[in-house]
């Protein structure tokens, strides 16, 4: 043991080797990537991360992608190197380019706070999960009271404002191909991410999977923002929301989500904190990791490939909490 032990020191393997990511930014070629993979075993690699990047002009995800993939697995099992996916069109990883974004229903969204003067601005439609008379304070609000749905308040006292929680789904951006992110809280939208994306993989590529290449990675999924004005845009406030968030909350704290929303964005009649918003935070979280990184391990697992990658801003607790919840739970 002690043996191979120092022959892995003095002429370390693959796996013990450096694996860049390689940046596929521009027209692929199934022989000049060959080259270029040859040209990193002579500078001792161990093996590649297959990138799609900025500047890529070689149609994502088709029959072009996929024959420069047979190219790099076939490649790296002669030079014994080891060939990873990257599972997204750039980052972060969940829409596959647009392609699955394309439909709306699986199109992020989020929770607004709207600030409403006057009664009559109040419009009820399908968007607004609830509304409330109260008192602004500031980050707080005091004397909350929840408007029945379809109804308009008479009148507002002094000092009163109407706060209207709508659900926004994400504008289109170039980001995403003119599309939007993933609902990664959503579990049919990311069961539609790996039929796009892995399922893809596995048909096209999967003799090589355990083998030459070795695991897919997963760059930076994330659950969207927690609260935050854009100051740039003056976008409103907001968090992140899905359609079965409500019903998740109640199966697992055993009350409603709805009554409290005001809890979740404004500290209410001077308390900092309360269960509602700790236990927002919890069920978030629980979706996303449920949801995304739960599915896609287990479909990793069955297909005999690794799952590797990280979240969005894991360095610190208070930045996993605004984008992902828990690093380590994930």
């Amino acid at each position: 043991m002690l043996k191979d032990l120092e022959r892995d020191f003095r002429e370390p393997g693959a796996w013990h080797r450096g694996m860049p990511f390689w940046a596929w930014n521009g027209k692929l070629s199934p022989d000049e990537l060959r080259r270029q993979i040859r040209l990193m075993k002579r500078m001792g690699l161990g093996g590649f991360f297959m990138h799609s990047r900025v500047g890529l002009a070689t149609p994502y995800l088709q029959d072009e992608w996929f024959a420069c993939i047979e190219a790099c697995a076939d490649e790296a099992g002669k030079q014994g190197m080891l060939a990873w996916l990257y599972d997204e069109d750039r980052w972060p990883s969940g829409a596959a380019g647009g392609l699955v974004t394309k439909d709306p229903r699986w199109r992020r969204r989020s929770l607004v706070m709207r600030e409403i003067a006057s009664p009559r601005e109040l419009r009820w439609g399908d968007d607004v999960a609830a509304a409330f008379t109260a008192r602004r304070e500031g980050h707080g609000a005091r004397d909350v009271r929840r408007i029945p749905r379809g109804e308009q308040p008479a009148s507002l006292a002094e000092g009163e404002a109407i706060l209207a929680f709508a659900v926004e789904i994400d504008p289109p951006s170039s980001r995403y191909n003119g599309y939007t992110y993933l609902d990664t809280l959503n579990p049919q939208a990311v069961r539609r991410f790996i039929a796009v994306t892995h399922e893809a993989y596995r048909k096209r590529s999967g003799r090589h999977f355990g083998k030459a290449i070795p695991g897919i990675f997963s760059d930076e999924p994330n659950h969207g923002y927690r609260l935050g004005t854009d100051h740039a845009t003056g976008k409103l406030p907001s968090l992140p929301w899905t359609a079965g968030l409500p019903a998740a909350f109640r199966k697992r704290y055993g009350y409603d989500l709805l009554p409290h929303l005001v809890e979740l964005f404004l500290d209410v009649d001077g308390r900092p904190f309360g269960p509602a918003r700790w236990h927002y935070h919890d069920c978030v979280t629980h979706l996303f990791v449920d949801s995304f990184s739960r599915q896609i391990g287990e479909w990793c697992a069955e297909n005999g490939l690794q799952f590797t990658g990280h979240v969005l801003m894991e360095d610190t607790l208070s930045q996993q909490t605004a984008v992902g919840g828990s690093a380590m739970r994930f």
